[in-house]
C-alpha cells in the first residue's frame, strides 16, 4: 500500500506542475469555487470542507477532510462578444483548468497538506481588437498559488490551518494594436493565507479565512508599454471571508458565506477598472444513497469591473457576476470516489461610460467540473 500511494502521490504533483494554464473566472481572475465539490456548490466552502482542495478555500478545512489525494479538472467554454473601439468583434475560448490537493493526519491534532488554486483570463478573437485587421488579437494571462498547509486542532471541534501562498502568474499578448511581441512573461511572489472552524454544536459549523495580498513581480517586456504605467507589477489580491454550514438532518447540509475581495488595493484596479467584490453563496448538499451524493449552489456577487473600463477588459472577458451551479459525487467504495459538476454565469451585458462610451461586451460562460479521489 506504501508504495501504491507513493506512485499516486508522485503523479498527483507532476500534475501540479501544469496547473498554470489559462482559465476565466467571475470573481475578477478567481474560478467561483476551488475543487470540483465546491464548484458543485457555487463555490460554497468556507465552513464546509469536503476535499483536499480545501486550503484554497480555507486552510483550516484542511484539519476535517482525513489523508487523501485529490485530482481534479475544469473545463471553461467561452464566447463573447462585444464593440471596442467603434468596431465589433467575437470571440471564444476553452481550457482545461487542472487542480490537486493532497492532506495526510499526522497525529490526532496536526496535519500537513497542499492545494492550488488557479485562475487567469483569455480570450482570441476573429479579427485583431480596435482596428478590425484580419489577423485575430489573442491574451492569456494565468495565474497559480500553491498552497503548502498545517493545520492544528485545539480541540476535536476546533481548528486553525496555515497556509504559504506561492503564487506564480504569466502574461503574453499576441496582435494587439502597438504592442510588440514580448511572448510569455512570468513572475512569482509569495503570501499567507489562515483559516478557524469551529462547530460549536453537532451540527453547526463556522469558518473564517484571510488570505494577505500577495505582492508579485515585474512582468518584463510589458513594463515598457501596457503595464508601464504600474512598472510591470499587477498583485494579487487580499480576500477574507465567513461561512456557516448547517446540518439539516444526517443528508441535508445548507452551508452559505460571505466573501470579500480587495481589488482596488492592486494594479488590476489602475489598469483593467477591478473594483472590490462582495460575493454571497449559498448551497445544499445531499446524501441521496450511502454511494450518491447530490449538491447544487447560486452565487450573487458585485460586478468587478467599472464601466469606464470597458474597453480595456476584452482580454479578461469573464464578466458574469452570478452563478448557478450543481454537482454529485459517487463513491466506488476502497476509498475511491468520482466528482462532477456544472455551472453556468450569468448577468447583464457591460456596457461602457465615460472614455469607453460606446464599447459594450456580453458573454456566455459554462464550466464543467471532473474529480477523482483517493481516500486512504
Amino acid at each position: 500500500m506504501r508504495k501504491s500511494n507513493k506512485t499516486i502521490l508522485a503523479a498527483g504533483l507532476c500534475c501540479a506542475a501544469f496547473a498554470a494554464v489559462p482559465a476565466w473566472a467571475t470573481n475578477g481572475t478567481h474560478l467561483t469555487g476551488f475543487g470540483t465539490k465546491a464548484q458543485g456548490m457555487a463555490g460554497v466552502s468556507l465552513a464546509f470542507p469536503q476535499d483536499a482542495l480545501a486550503a484554497a478555500n480555507n486552510p483550516a478545512g484542511m484539519a476535517f477532510v482525513g489523508h487523501r489525494l485529490d485530482l481534479n479538472s475544469q473545463m471553461i467554454l467561452l464566447r463573447t462578444e462585444g464593440r471596442f473601439g467603434g468596431l465589433d468583434n467575437e470571440g471564444t475560448g476553452f481550457a482545461l483548468v487542472p487542480e490537486i490537493g493532497y492532506n495526510r493526519p499526522l497525529n490526532d491534532r496536526w496535519t500537513i497538506g497542499v492545494s492550488t488554486a488557479a485562475g487567469g483570463g483569455s480570450a482570441k478573437y476573429d479579427d485583431q481588437l480596435f482596428t478590425g485587421a484580419s489577423d485575430g488579437t489573442e491574451g492569456l494571462y494565468q495565474s497559480t498559488v500553491v498552497l503548502p498547509t498545517v493545520t492544528y486542532k485545539a480541540a476535536p471541534n476546533l481548528a486553525f490551518g496555515a497556509s504559504l501562498a506561492l503564487g506564480i502568474h504569466g502574461l503574453n499578448l499576441e496582435n494587439l494594436p502597438g504592442v510588440p511581441d514580448h511572448g510569455m512573461e512570468f513572475a512569482t511572489g509569495a503570501g499567507l493565507r489562515l483559516g478557524v472552524m469551529w462547530q460549536p454544536t453537532e451540527t453547526v459549523t463556522i469558518g473564517a479565512m484571510y488570505g494577505s495580498k500577495i505582492e508579485m513581480g515585474e512582468l518584463k517586456g510589458y513594463s515598457d508599454d501596457v503595464l508601464a504605467s504600474v512598472d510591470g507589477e499587477i498583485d494579487l489580491p487580499e480576500q477574507w471571508g465567513l461561512g456557516i454550514a448547517v446540518a439539516l438532518s444526517d443528508r441535508l447540509t445548507l452551508a452559505a458565506d460571505y466573501l470579500r475581495i480587495n481589488w482596488t488595493d492592486t494594479q488590476f484596479h489602475d489598469v483593467f477598472g477591478f473594483r472590490d467584490q462582495n460575493v454571497y453563496r449559498v448551497g445544499l448538499s445531499y446524501q441521496m444513497r450511502p454511494d450518491l451524493t447530490l449538491r447544487g449552489g447560486v452565487t450573487f456577487a458585485d460586478r468587478h469591473f467599472d464601466d469606464d473600463f470597458v474597453n480595456a477588459i476584452p482580454l479578461i472577458p469573464a464578466i458574469d457576476s452570478n452563478v448557478i451551479a450543481a454537482g454529485f459525487t459517487k463513491d466506488f467504495g476502497n476509498g475511491r470516489e468520482l466528482s462532477g459538476g456544472i455551472e453556468y454565469d450569468f448577468g447583464e451585458r457591460a456596457d461602457g461610460s465615460g472614455p469607453s462610451r460606446g464599447a459594450h461586451m456580453d458573454t456566455d460562460f459554462v464550466v464543467l467540473s471532473v474529480g477523482y479521489a483517493w481516500k486512504f
